[in-house]
């Protein structure tokens, strides 16, 4: 057999893993095939925020530590329906109670803390809100998101197109080897860090969300113009 001849033989051999040294290895299929990656992403503006926070209050008497933090509790409540958050959406029911020592006295004070979830639907109540919020005393710990309400959908949409990426790049793989591309006998969102029986590493996808987009808008609580929806699938195909 000729040099010329030899070379695209041993990398049909490596792209479809059917090396005989390969086939024999145990958990792989016994026909040949190929493995690639399909990814699709779009940026998109966000329709609703989400808040998490920490209000706490700590006194030498757990009696009047519970009753400030009603009050405070209270406050934060006016605050948030104030600006459009519905009471459904406002979430706050962990209590965390330990004592904590104080200089110089013998007797611990009680700290109370309770955590709050919270839905903003309105996002142009979002930057005076955030403002309260900083400037409330008794409030750590503020984390936002942004999100969309037809995310689900989204990344419905995008998986099917990260599906059409990678059928698209193993049928051009597949051509470039003379050979045809067969069905799908494997997939996983997650990387194919390992080809064996099932075929697939199982990991879940990642999505990223609440990222300020390329064109992420200026002020001091700004919402993003757009945040990152993305989606992977990896695939194993028969080759004909």
């Amino acid at each position: 057999m000729k040099l010329n001849r030899i070379i695209p033989a041993l990398a049909l051999c490596a792209a479809s893993a059917t090396c005989s040294a390969q086939a024999a290895a145990p958990g792989l299929p016994s026909h040949p095939f190929v493995s690639t990656s399909g990814k699709a992403q779009l940026w998109m503006r966000p329709d609703i925020g989400e808040l998490k926070f920490e209000a706490g209050t700590q006194h030498a008497s757990a009696e009047t530590a519970a009753a400030q933090l009603m009050e405070l509790s209270t406050s934060i409540t006016q605050l948030l329906a104030e600006h459009g958050v519905q009471p459904q959406d406002i979430e706050a029911h962990e209590l965390d109670k330990k004592s904590v020592s104080v200089s110089g006295r013998e007797q611990p004070d009680y700290s109370i803390g309770r955590i709050f979830n919270v839905r903003v639907r309105d996002l142009a109540q979002w930057p005076a809100l955030m403002a309260k919020l900083v400037e409330m005393d008794h409030i750590t710990n503020i984390n936002s998101t942004f999100d969309r309400t037809d995310g689900d959908e989204l990344n419905t949409q995008l998986m099917s197109a990260a599906a059409d990426d990678a059928r698209g790049k193993a049928t051009s793989l597949a051509k470039a080897f003379g050979r045809k591309l067969g069905p799908v006998v494997a997939i996983a969102r997650g990387p194919l860090d390992k080809v064996g029986a099932p075929f697939i590493a199982q990991q879940p996808g990642k999505e990223s969300r609440g990222v300020p987009g390329p064109n992420a808008g200026s002020g001091k609580y700004a919402i993003p113009d757009s945040i990152p929806y993305s989606q992977t699938v990896n695939a194993i195909f028969v080759l004909k």
